[in-house]
């Protein structure tokens, strides 16, 4: 940015924080003070907590939110689902994906500013930190200037030594989602080498979060962030965006305007010096945008001392500018996203409600899947993997729909814990006469699960018995 008498000026052939040279230029905010401003420190304390407290709550028993990837184990508020419960996963991922092309469709990019991670962390960690250690935005930049010196090295030290705790911390809550609050807390009291996985998993995440949240920051939303790119096809003219009136603010203040033409913006560059991307919103809708709301409260405080109303810079649709009335946020994208997030909901509820008590599955051996035993029998081996959705405990009984089959298990009916993944071996033994000459019989076995509650379900599995041709 170019710094003239009145502020700083947004180059309009590059991004702000890039030279001509295409070096790194470092954006320092201003602060700013405002109902917007108030009610984003609000709204980002309690996402604050919620990120960094929901792997340490329990509900019905279960860590909030857990994603255990290797043993196929997600838990979300409550309920538990496993790597069979794919279409679940599904519909509750197009929901979360489809409701936020929805939500940017009717109220634009209010994700990035209000509750996006990246936003929520660097506004209320990160940059009071440099802030309390360097000094305001001024201090900032000027510090940034100069020369390295021992005052500056010294500054630098404890601030980047400060962001490393924090990503420290931050790091082990965020394992926490992946690996469990229990095992990642007895992580924490034994020794590295014990678990070097997770101990290399949480030191490359407290150098991604202080790199990213400590220097990349608005690099990453610009550079990395797919969103803003997308963002055009998701709004359109109705769509809810932080826009500058420049109907009512054009032309701007300027020596060469004369008095009664000129509109209500006073080219002060306030709104350009607390944005955190850098840029102009006088310029329109721009991808590094990300609805912070700083600009708003910022050109509302110099409308109040120059004595003019606010709102020179609003959350507006383009539209609204345009025709000067307020007008629908329900354009047709907001219908369509709207109608397929209910669609996705209600397919979320279906397969919720057809989702069975257990699962039950039969895996034929592959070694060997059966055996000609002595006395005209015929073996046949399967493993059988029940898993009880449970909390409460159950038993499974294993039966088969033809007669002269016998069912061999260790134990029949089958114990059950709260919600236990259970894998046993399961043989069928039955005279070669049952399978009438043919080298396969298809049958059913049936599993009766019944839980000390009294709920009972049945579930049928269709499987084949294989053996050498007989005569019958």
């Amino acid at each position: 940015m170019s710094q003239n008498k009145k502020g700083f000026e947004v180059p309009k052939d590059r991004l702000a924080s890039v030279d001509a040279a295409g070096s790194r230029v470092f954006i320092h905010p201003a602060a700013v003070k405002g109902f917007f401003s108030r009610w984003r420190k609000g709204v980002h304390w309690v996402l604050l907590i919620l990120f960094l407290a929901l792997p340490w709550i329990q509900i019905g028993g279960h860590q909030a939110i857990l994603l255990d990837i290797p043993n196929r184990n997600f838990v979300f508020f409550g309920l538990r689902l496993f790597s069979h419960d794919a279409p679940i996963l599904f519909f509750l991922f197009a929901a979360l994906t489809l409701g936020l092309a929805f939500v940017t469709a009717i109220w634009g990019r209010v994700w990035c500013g209000w509750g996006c991670p990246q936003t929520v962390f660097v506004d209320s960690f990160f940059r009071k930190i440099e802030e309390w250690v360097e000094g305001g935005y001024l201090e900032r930049r000027k510090l940034d200037a100069q020369d390295m010196d021992l005052r500056k090295l010294r500054l630098k030290t404890i601030k980047w030594s400060l962001f490393l705790l924090f990503s420290f911390l931050i790091s082990h809550s965020f394992a926490a989602y992946f690996v469990g609050r229990e095992e990642i807390l007895q992580m924490v009291q034994a020794s590295p080498a014990e678990n070097p996985g997770v101990f290399a998993f949480v030191m490359f995440m407290t150098a991604i979060v202080a790199f990213d949240f400590g220097w990349f920051r608005e690099q990453f939303c610009i550079i990395v962030c797919p969103y803003g790119r997308i963002q055009s096809a998701l709004m359109d003219n109705r769509s809810l965006a932080v826009l500058y009136d420049y109907k009512r603010g054009e032309p701007r203040k300027a020596p060469e305007v004369p008095a009664e033409k000129q509109g209500d913006c006073v080219s002060c560059f306030r709104c350009v010096n607390v944005c955190p991307t850098g840029i102009d919103i006088r310029r329109g809708i721009q991808m590094e945008c990300i609805a912070c709301t700083a600009c708003i409260d910022a050109c509302d405080e110099i409308m109040e001392k120059v004595g003019k109303p606010k709102g020179l810079i609003r959350y507006a649709s383009e539209k609204e500018i345009e025709s000067g009335e307020r007008t629908s946020r329900f354009g047709k994208r907001g219908f369509i996203y709207g109608a397929a997030t209910v669609v996705m909901l209600l397919g979320l509820t279906w397969v919720l409600s057809q989702r069975k008590p257990f699962y039950a599955a039969l895996i034929r051996s592959i070694e060997a899947p059966y055996e000609n035993l002595a006395e005209d029998l015929v073996l046949n081996r399967f493993r059988i993997h029940l898993k009880n959705h449970r909390p409460e405990a159950a038993e499974v009984r294993v039966a088969v729909n033809v007669e002269g089959v016998e069912v061999i298990m260790a134990a029949n009916p089958l114990k059950l814990s709260g919600e236990q993944d259970f894998h046993q071996p399961l043989l069928l033994r039955f005279p070669s006469t049952v399978l009438a000459g043919q080298r396969q019989r298809p049958i059913e076995v049936q599993l009766t699960y019944k839980t000390e509650s009294g709920l009972e379900h049945l579930v049928v599995k269709p499987i084949a018995l294989l053996g050498s041709a007989t005569a019958p």
